[in-house]
């Protein structure tokens, strides 16, 4: 690593212990940093299990009920094949969330598919448009001034930082597009199945970059590399599921490279797909 990426890379860990006091210090006072007072016509879904329980889904619900005190949370905490585990974990969860008055808890015993996940929020969702986060995130203060100021609540669908970790759909794409597929039984594979649909129908979600939001430090491994069926992710084929890989190459012809009566979906390494 040169210097300038030490430098950076410092700088950032400066960044975010920096937000992290002045996040405490907001804590403190009860009150919310003075970004722009407006209200957003918006429902947050977060999914989650029980690996990042402690380390991951706490502190990110604790943040993002403080930030969007008005928007309706929708949690999905899913089930798990640790059965005995599972059930003190939804006891714990449950009690958690009660402890906001805008979250609401969809609760699992059994584990199920992320697109699976993401579609019944996306149902229970108050708004007509949800913003969804995975778990295994970090938000800074600033998170809710980016979302008011960007412009990508004025979005039919758009993604943050080029991730589908966080992305925000509206019930017109959904609508139109479709449910997220639930033939993809476990997790991996929804948001370029999702694309390739969209492509199909000549639309490519917008982007919107930002530093207020990132993904945990999984090399403190506090995170966990079992998915909720017990699969050791970093075995699996696209490092989270094999059965889901299995699926898409099934329902698609993919390649790097064009060939005819594809759709192009930009910024991936398969970019382009046709139903097969």
């Amino acid at each position: 690593m040169d210097l300038n990426s030490l430098i950076n890379k410092a700088i950032n860990r400066f960044k975010w212990y920096f937000d992290s006091c002045y996040w405490e210090f907001c804590r403190f006072l009860r009150k919310q940093p003075d970004h722009n007072a407006s209200e957003i016509a918006l429902t947050i879904g977060i999914t989650t299990f029980l690996n990042r329980y402690d380390y991951c889904f706490k502190p990110l619900l604790i943040k993002t009920a403080f930030l969007f005190p008005e928007c309706q949370i929708i949690v999905a905490a899913n089930g798990n094949v640790l059965k005995e585990k599972q059930q003190i974990y939804l006891s714990e969860i449950r009690k958690f969330c009660n402890l906001f008055s805008n979250v609401e808890l969809i609760e699992y015993s059994d584990p199920m598919g992320l697109s699976h996940l993401w579609n019944l929020i996306i149902f229970r969702a108050a708004n007509r448009k949800v913003l969804m986060l995975n778990d295994d995130l970090k938000i800074r203060v600033g998170f809710r001034k980016f979302i008011l100021e960007s412009g990508i609540v004025n979005e039919s669908v758009a993604t943050i930082n080029s991730s589908w970790s966080h992305f925000l759909i509206s019930m017109d794409i959904f609508n139109l597009t479709g449910q997220f597929d639930e033939g993809l039984k476990e997790i991996g594979g929804e948001d370029d199945d999702y694309m390739a649909r969209l492509a199909m129908l000549s639309i490519e979600p917008g982007n919107y970059r930002t530093d207020a939001i990132a993904s945990k430090d999984k090399k403190r491994g506090r995170a966990g590399g079992f998915n909720s069926y017990g699969k050791d992710m970093s075995k699996e084929e696209g490092g989270y599921s094999t059965l889901n890989v299995n699926y898409l190459n099934g329902k698609w012809k993919i390649s790097d490279e064009y060939f005819d009566g594809a759709v192009e979906i930009r910024r991936r390494k398969n970019r382009y797909w046709k139903l097969r």
